[in-house]
């Protein structure tokens, strides 16, 4: 089907709409994608890992993107997750809400309709609220939420070349309960929120985005994002988690650092390793190696809230976060011994998750 606008047409066809503009008799196709189906097409899923991996159709999934904004010199810090469950007799987008300040975590349901994501560029609309890589507005009217934040100077991961996003080749085993995308590890944030009233500010805060999606969130895991430290564009992120697979579980993690605009990746799909682990009262150290490289880790939270997180898609689980977290992190380089880095981070997001000592009893 073709429609014809001002300056131009656009193709109707198999869900997708394909924008051409007549610009001096020269033909340029296509422009923009908007999707209006159930799912993206699979090589473009593949390739980029920051759009909508999964499908309208499916049952027992989740999807969410995590945007976090937080400033050092205010302390205040706030996430918001935009996301769909989709299961039989529940099918419904979301928004969660977590104000640093209070501990405070908030959660708005929207029928599966109102959930609308587009590939070129990415973006979400959910609602009143859109989410893209420029910014995020948020209008959450039954919960008096409101406000919008810009984004600049995105510090984007780029995979490796034959690499499903930051999982490497881990993105590409079939049957995981969850694969996670990061999408920025840094960029510069600015704007305000309103949330029933109190105004959280930012000016010149920090930011990150990363992603989730499958069925169900680990049985145990530790995860902490860091980006607030007294250098700025330094950036750290650590996920460790006991991964079911088939009839059995591994202990997986991505471990990632960025210092001076290199990315130093320490995962385990790059040959990293854990060396040390402890959690005692609510403080966890760790050590994470690779070849040449050692990034030791001590991190404690405060002010925990409770998330609602994903069991085969149903959004009943719950998962402790505070971004309140203080990180000291210290970075080496095994050739020479030298001390790449060594700093700590205030407004950190942190999650402990391993209340039967499952990581404890694995690494």
């Amino acid at each position: 089907m073709v429609v014809f606008l001002e300056g131009g047409f656009s193709i109707i066809e198999d869900g997708w709409i394909l924008s051409v503009t007549l610009l001096e008799n020269v033909l340029e196709v296509p422009l923009r994608r908007y999707f209006v189906a159930s799912s993206f097409p699979l090589f473009d899923r593949l390739e980029d890992t920051t759009i909508f991996q999964g499908n309208l159709k499916r049952t027992r999934y989740f999807e969410g993107w995590y945007f976090k904004q937080a400033d050092r010199r205010s302390g205040v810090a706030i996430s918001i997750i935009p996301g769909v469950s989709l299961t039989e007799g529940d099918r419904h987008a979301f928004i969660q809400v977590l104000d640093g300040v209070t501990g405070r975590a908030y959660y708005q349901r929207y029928p599966i309709e109102k959930f609308e994501p587009y590939i070129e560029p990415f973006r979400l609309r959910i609602g009143e609220s859109e989410f893209s890589l420029s910014g995020v507005t948020v209008k959450i009217r039954d919960l008096g939420i409101e406000g919008s934040f810009s984004y600049s100077k995105l510090h984007i991961l780029k995979p490796k070349f034959g690499s499903r996003g930051i999982m490497g080749w881990y993105g590409y085993v079939p049957f995981m309960q969850t694969y996670h995308g990061l999408v920025s590890l840094d960029h510069c944030v600015s704007g305000s929120l309103s949330l029933q009233g109190e105004e959280r500010v930012f000016n010149g805060a920090r930011g990150y985005i990363e992603k989730d999606w499958g069925s169900s969130f680990p049985s145990s895991w530790v995860w902490l994002q860091s980006n607030c430290f007294d250098e700025e564009g330094v950036s750290l992120m650590v996920s460790i988690a006991v991964i079911p697979w088939l009839w059995s579980s591994f202990i997986g993690h991505i471990a990632i650092f960025l210092h001076k605009g290199v990315v130093y990746n320490l995962s385990t799909y790059d040959g990293g390793k854990i060396s040390s682990f402890l959690i005692s009262n609510g403080v966890v150290n760790f050590i994470v190696e690779s070849k040449n490289y050692i990034l030791k880790i001590r991190a404690e939270g405060g002010n925990f809230a409770h998330l609602k997180s994903p069991i085969a898609g149903v959004m009943e689980g719950r998962t402790s976060e505070s971004l309140q977290g203080v990180v000291e992190a210290v970075f080496v380089n095994k050739s020479n011994n030298e001390t790449i880095f060594s700093g700590l981070s205030k407004c950190s997001g942190l999650e402990l998750m391993d209340v039967r000592g499952e990581l404890e009893k694995k690494l």
